[in-house]
């Protein structure tokens, strides 16, 4: 089958949502398809960045990546008065939508890929009768639903995924009753079993928690800044945030005279294996104050987690627990409550058994969550349309 996936993305990034593009592809390559991303050519501000896809993801030269040469608004975003910034993407994306679907067009796919950041690339493939797959991260904005709402009611070719269930109920309800869309998938995201594996058993002392992800009050990394300072028998490593976030919670942190973070920033994606690898807890704090990521968030991180096979302390809001179940693969604590993160923190640094069966029943249930697993699921999909 040859597959076309379209995205808006800056392509590498250091966002989560760039590994999900080139990993699902990199799946859908392996199972024998011929797969090409499209996506625009943007301008890259951190060095790192300055390398092709396959290099910086550490991924199979097994697909085809198409940059093509466009405006990048973000250049002009410190010049501009936000509302026009806003006005000005908008445009920008309007003709990113024609451009993208007119490249995709030529390559003649069997199969047209789109997230949620492509209202517009997905309308103009649609109208075009192309077999579509749109994959839901978040509810887009009123204008982006009105878009795809068009594209669905015109396409009779097109199969739609949220990555959690809550995000799946709550799409079906803003869409409302479209005759084409017969339904929202619930498709959760994945992990690459071989890199994210269990290497390493040494125990530290004292004992290491590490997160791995972006920096921000949603993720909890407020929350572990607090917790550290109840738990100072513990050190924890906090993996990930570009130079802004990095120096804001390092202040932080300092300013709460807590001494026992250690703020790497960020890292290459291949290095993040190892670096799970020599931690004895992973911790996944998000909060409940924000919905996104107590609803509609699928945390590629859980599922690194999981493979990695290391006991893991999660909070307690519904897009863990799809996954997560208290005391058999994690342990779940009160979001936003440092005292009842600081609790299960102790409760499984001083318990070897509870370490050990959490890890076992990680690591056999991340073997469910694959990409190849996952590319199966929308390959089987399509063929009923």
């Amino acid at each position: 089958m040859k597959i076309v996936y379209i995205t808006n993305a800056r392509l590498p990034t250091e966002k989560a949502h760039g590994v999900q593009i080139v990993k699902m592809t990199e799946a859908f390559s392996s199972l024998n398809n011929d797969v090409t991303i499209i996506s625009p050519k943007r301008v890259q501000r951190e060095i790192s960045h300055k390398t092709d896809i396959f290099n910086f993801y550490n991924v199979q030269e097994n697909f085809k990546h198409i940059l093509v040469n466009f405006i990048d608004p973000y250049v002009y975003r410190s010049f501009m008065p936000k509302f026009i910034y806003r006005f000005f993407s908008f445009i920008v994306n309007i003709f990113w939508g024609i451009k993208s679907a007119r490249v995709g067009s030529k390559l003649k796919g069997d199969l047209y890929l789109f997230r949620d950041n492509t209202p517009f690339s997905y309308l103009f493939s649609a109208i075009r009768s192309k077999k579509c797959v749109v994959e839901f991260h978040d509810i887009p904005p009123f204008v982006a639903r009105l878009i795809f709402k068009i594209g669905l009611i015109f396409s009779k070719k097109t199969i739609c995924f949220a990555v959690t269930s809550k995000l799946s109920d709550d799409l079906r309800k803003k869409l409302g009753n479209l005759k084409n869309l017969n339904d929202i998938y619930t498709l959760h995201d994945g992990v690459d079993l071989k890199k994210f594996s269990n290497k390493e058993n040494k125990k530290n002392d004292p004992p290491l928690l590490t997160y791995c992800g972006s920096l921000s009050k949603s993720k909890g990394i407020d929350l572990i800044i607090n917790t550290a300072k109840l738990v100072n028998n513990v050190n924890f490593v906090i993996i990930g945030g570009l130079n802004p976030e990095l120096k804001h919670y390092q202040k932080l942190a300092k300013n709460n005279g807590v001494n026992n973070i250690n703020f790497i920033g960020q890292v290459n994606y291949s290095d993040v294996p190892n670096l799970l690898n020599q931690s004895d807890v992973l911790v996944l704090p998000s909060s409940s104050d924000n919905i996104k990521s107590e609803k509609y968030t699928s945390a590629m991180k859980l599922f690194e987690y999981l493979s990695i096979g290391k006991p893991i302390i999660a909070s307690d809001i519904s897009s863990n627990t799809e996954i997560l179940k208290n005391n058999e693969n994690c342990l779940l604590f009160k979001p936003d409550d440092p005292e009842s993160f600081a609790e299960q923190i102790r409760l499984l640094v001083q318990n070897k058994k509870l370490q050990e069966k959490i890890s076992s029943n990680s690591s056999k249930l991340a073997s469910m969550y694959s990409w190849e697993e996952r590319s199966k699921i929308v390959i089987e999909k399509i063929k009923n349309i």
